[in-house]
């Protein structure tokens, strides 16, 4: 009798060390369903960066004077003078539109993997006064990123570096926690958040207990408020960045587009046939790799199943891998990383709006 329930508790404690190795191996990752016409499929494939002109861009003419260029969306640029602390003064309004320079077939032949059309910007100046000393000007944009254009400008000889000026500021917030549900996954979402006027607008979509059963959609405010502090030790991790205008813009595009797909229930993955965890894996691997995508300022760990250089998908399931991957890139990102007490004086969370 006694030989018999040794040699079953043995069994038993191997099936049971089994099923937890296969829970901790990743499945192999299934094909979503046909994203229906219209729909947007993010973090499938890499985005060009987009020449982003709408806002405000300064351009430095000498040590003490200055110009500044204010695009708005309906086709509309205002240039102002700035000189030492006087106030800026317009001197200038244009309208304005994208061209596309056609491509000499020869070029494209020589450079295949260069076959983006040049980015050029007519301006028709309005009123009176003209915009670089013409009525009509076409200007060439040499390169950009999220924060910089250099443009070569009609009548100057050497190329103009405009810079983006933006009075808010930008945040993002990866937070994620362990042993919250059954299986000892737990909460895992990004928070974008805006600094309007001392008020942050904060956005988060992900994953979150809802009573302390996994759910997947908008973050509530009670629910992402818990983790604007501290961290908790060991089974939570936050990473907190500053963030410019334009990857706050992506970022939260598609944090909203989630949280549509949540609300609509067209969520790429649903049970019985994917895993609802997947979802998230998508969701936070777009909005990660869209810091990147027109300035490498992030370091970067790719969820893409590629092993041993994703080792933490092979290693976990899908429900525990966004908390290894947002540790990995808080170590990857440390000299970045704000400090709670630090953010707590940059974005005062005692007067918190939610989108």
């Amino acid at each position: 009798m006694k030989i018999t329930a040794i040699l079953s508790l043995a069994l038993m404690l191997l099936w049971t060390t089994a099923t937890a190795s296969a829970q901790e191996k990743r499945p192999p990752l299934p094909s979503p369903k046909p994203t229906p016409a219209g729909a947007r499929d993010f973090g499938q494939q890499k985005q060009p960066c987009p020449c982003e002109i709408v806002g405000t861009w300064k351009a430095q003419v000498s040590k003490t004077e200055a110009r500044l260029y204010e695009f708005d969306g309906e086709g509309a640029v205002r240039v102002l003078k700035v000189s030492g602390a006087e106030k800026p003064r317009e001197i200038a309004t244009a309208k304005y539109e994208f061209v596309i320079e056609p491509m000499n077939m020869d070029d494209i032949a020589a450079a295949p993997e260069q076959k983006a059309p040049e980015k050029q910007i007519a301006f028709t100046a309005t009123g009176t006064n003209r915009i670089f000393g013409r009525t009509n000007a076409t200007m060439k944009i040499l390169s950009y990123d999220d924060s910089s254009m250099t443009c070569e400008i009609p009548g100057v000889k050497e190329s103009v570096r405009w810079t983006r000026v933006d009075p808010e500021r930008y945040f993002i917030v990866l937070a994620a926690r362990q042993n919250e549900f059954y299986d000892h996954s737990g909460s895992a979402f990004p928070m974008v958040i805006k600094l309007a006027g001392g008020v942050p607008e904060i956005a988060a979509a992900g994953t979150y207990s809802d009573h302390g059963v996994a759910a997947f959609g908008t973050i509530p405010p009670e629910i992402y408020k818990q983790f604007l502090g501290e961290s908790r030790g060991d089974s939570e991790v936050i990473l907190r960045l500053e963030i410019n205008s334009q990857q706050y813009a992506r970022a939260l595009k598609i944090v909203q587009e989630w949280q549509r797909r949540a609300r609509e229930n067209a969520l790429l993955y649903r049970p019985p046939d994917g895993l609802l965890s997947l979802n998230n894996l998508v969701l936070l691997r777009s909005v990660t790799e869209t810091l990147n995508l027109c300035q490498n300022d992030f370091d970067l760990y790719k969820i893409d199943y590629d092993y041993p250089r994703d080792w933490i998908s092979n290693q976990y399931g899908p429900e525990f891998v966004p908390f290894y991957f947002f540790k990995e890139l808080k170590r990857l990102n440390e000299a970045r990383h704000i400090e709670y007490t630090k953010f707590q004086q940059l974005v005062p969370v005692s007067h918190l709006a939610s989108r």
